[in-house]
């Protein structure tokens, strides 16, 4: 089904920020990274939470999240669409970005699509996620982030890695498989949440951090990390 809306300047301009959706950016001195989610909340349900906690601490984190009671879905924008200024700005100062989204699947098959145009990164996930007993495939051309325009290809090097998480997989991410917003919000998560999100922040805790003073640093500017969203 076609996006409600091609960009985020034209949902911006009909819907109402803190009403049917909120932006969170939270920044990490220093970080070479981002970790995004565009499709957060209840658009893709578990992939804001996936990203943010990728995120803490070690990447700069951004995410679109909609908190509609329903209806979610129409806040959606594709990544090649996304034009939100913070997000851009964001992923503009990055070395390089991992995007996490979410998709249907196969009923009862926890797996990860990966795609995006940093193929040694997604690689290197690939590994660290089969090594802790993920099920990982490469994502279809539909959601493969090939595009250059793709949000997460839109850093530094012109390249990122985009995470596809089915739907089961995100399900298995909280208590009784429960991905309402209720749920998500209590903070409850599950060990397999715990292991899926330290498996991939195994593959950054010795790259995604550069001294501010190191020449050639990659570390965000003031004007975009020096608050939250």
């Amino acid at each position: 089904m076609a996006d409600l809306y091609a960009s985020y300047t034209d949902l911006a301009a009909r819907e109402v920020e803190g009403v049917d959706y909120l932006r969170r950016r939270v920044p990490v001195a220093g970080s070479a990274w981002a970790s995004i989610a565009i499709h957060g909340g209840g658009i893709e349900p578990g992939s804001g939470e996936v990203a943010r906690a990728v995120g803490a601490g070690l990447m700069t984190h951004y995410e679109f999240t909609a908190i509609r009671s329903t209806g979610n879905s129409d806040l959606h924008v594709t990544s090649t669409n996304f034009d939100e200024p913070v997000c851009q700005g964001v992923i503009a100062s990055s070395l390089g970005c991992l995007s996490f989204h979410g998709f249907t699947g196969t009923t009862g098959v926890p797996e990860t699509a990966l795609g995006g145009l940093d193929t040694a990164t997604a690689d290197r996930v690939r590994t660290a996620l089969r090594q802790a007993g993920f099920h990982v495939t490469d994502a279809a051309r539909k959601i493969n982030g090939s595009s250059p325009a793709n949000i997460a290809n839109r850093t530094t090097i012109g390249a990122g890695v985009q995470l596809e998480l089915s739907t089961s997989l995100r399900a298995s991410f909280f208590p009784d498989g429960d991905l309402t917003r209720a749920m998500r919000d209590t903070g409850r998560r599950t060990a397999t949440f715990d292991r899926y999100v330290a498996a991939v922040r195994s593959v950054f805790e010795d790259r995604a951090l550069v001294s501010q003073d190191s020449p050639g640093s990659r570390g965000l500017p003031a004007s975009i990390s020096s608050a939250t969203l």
